[in-house]
């Protein structure tokens, strides 16, 4: 507990720490984006086989 009057500043390990954390975080970001924009292109390329397939059995 702090006496009266005194302020609590954080401790400077954390301030240390932000720079760690940054590139982690836009890591993560990236690799999500990643997986998303994977997914949707997979998802579109099967749509276009299916569509070919459909009409070769309809001809």
């Amino acid at each position: 507990m702090t006496p009266v009057g005194e302020q609590l500043l954080a401790h400077h390990a954390a301030l240390l720490a932000i720079p760690a954390f940054v590139p982690a975080v836009v890591v993560v970001g990236v690799v999500l984006y990643i997986a998303r924009k994977d997914r949707v292109d997979e998802r579109k390329e099967r749509e276009i086989i299916e569509r070919a397939f459909d009409e070769e059995d309809t001809q």
